[in-house]
């Protein structure tokens, strides 16, 4: 092979694994919290429990090796030492989509974090394709002599780049919002559309004389009335709840169990909505700035979401409390404690409560 085109094309191979790790290690960056929920999926579904509460040192230091070998694989830097690292993480990383993807099932793989949706299966077959790319450049890279000076300062700024990065999202909130939550999402029209598509049905309830079970049929079931030992109780209305909707999973709920997510999308004006996702990090300033807002505005005017400890929140604040999925609500605010506020049911304002 014409060694000018042999050169080319191992720095494309060489540019294009860098450009591949850079972007998963960026989308991961901007947003730990998330990648840490993809970490748990899978320490839980490969029996790894005990590692759980290292789920987000693990999701930041994935992210930071990721971002330092694409940089390095873009600048060229100790390219050898670079490409063999990432040769054995796609080898790694390919076997444990193919038994995502099989043995393991766990939906959404989380390479690309949010971003970009993908299934184990699409994940393996790009590891199928970069693995090779990878194998093939090892083998032809050459020795290279090395500035030692130039290389740590290059890795220097290469690991502050992603640190600093992680660093920001956790203090703050992700510097790009993936969630459908994010700025400027009308969440009434969306919800209540997604809604006006769901429908009831009507449970028939009956006992079985011989067992005495109590078991339930659906109305379009006729065969419970065929069954001489079933006895007719009671009936009732269920929703049948899209599972393909954006906002499914977005039901709050009231101290009554009533879900009340429409009445609280249908209010005039600005609502402030604070969202507590961890009741033990409610305290200091974060418990100080909660209590000052509920003090600012009528009560009206703020909704405070949590998702379980709800007599301790109410407490705390000094108010009703309604009760969320805990994933809904770390979709809605990353913070451990943040601010929503939802002006005419339209997203126009979110932060960490420490900074409003």
């Amino acid at each position: 092979m014409n060694p000018t085109l042999k050169h080319i094309g191992l720095v494309a191979l060489r540019w294009l694994l860098g450009g591949v790790f850079i972007f998963s290690g960026l989308v991961k960056c901007v947003d730990p919290i998330g990648t840490s929920v993809f970490v748990d999926k899978y320490l839980a579904t490969y029996s790894l429990e005990a590692l759980l509460p290292l789920s987000l040192t693990i999701a930041v230091s994935l992210a930071v090796v990721e971002m330092v070998m694409g940089i390095m694989l873009i600048i060229g830097v100790l390219k050898r030492y670079t490409t063999l690292a990432a040769t054995l993480f796609l080898a790694i990383f390919t076997v444990i989509t193919l038994l995502s993807a099989t043995v393991l099932p766990i939906g959404d793989c989380g390479c690309f974090g949010d971003a970009v949706k993908l299934t184990p299966w699409q994940t393996f077959l790009k590891n199928l394709v970069l693995l090779p790319a990878a194998i093939l450049l090892l083998r032809n890279i050459e020795a290279e002599k090395v500035a030692w000076r130039r290389t740590a300062i290059i890795m220097a700024l290469a690991l502050a780049l992603p640190i600093g990065i992680n660093l920001y999202s956790l203090r703050y909130l992700p510097l790009v919002d993936f969630m459908p939550y994010k700025l400027g999402v009308d969440l009434r029209t969306a919800v209540a559309d997604e809604r006006n598509n769901e429908g009831v049905q009507s449970i028939l309830i009956f006992e079985n004389s011989t067992t005495g079970e109590v078991v339930e049929f659906s109305a379009e079931d006729t065969s419970c009335w065929a069954d001489p030992n079933l006895e007719y109780l009671d009936a009732r209305t269920e929703s049948i709840i899209s599972e393909a909707g954006t906002f499914t999973d977005l039901r709050i709920y009231n101290r009554d169990g009533e879900d009340v997510t429409l009445d609280l999308l249908n209010k005039d004006g600005r609502v402030a909505w604070l969202c507590v996702n961890d009741s033990y990090m409610l305290t200091g300033l974060r418990l100080m700035y909660a209590q000052r807002l509920l003090e600012a505005y009528p009560p009206q005017a703020v909704v405070v979401l949590t998702t379980a400890d709800v007599a301790y929140v109410s407490k705390l604040l000094r108010s009703d409390v309604y009760t969320i999925d805990a994933m809904t609500l770390r979709s809605v605010m990353r913070a451990d404690v943040g601010v929503v506020v939802i002006n005419d049911g339209v997203i126009e304002f979110k932060a960490d409560i420490r900074d409003i």
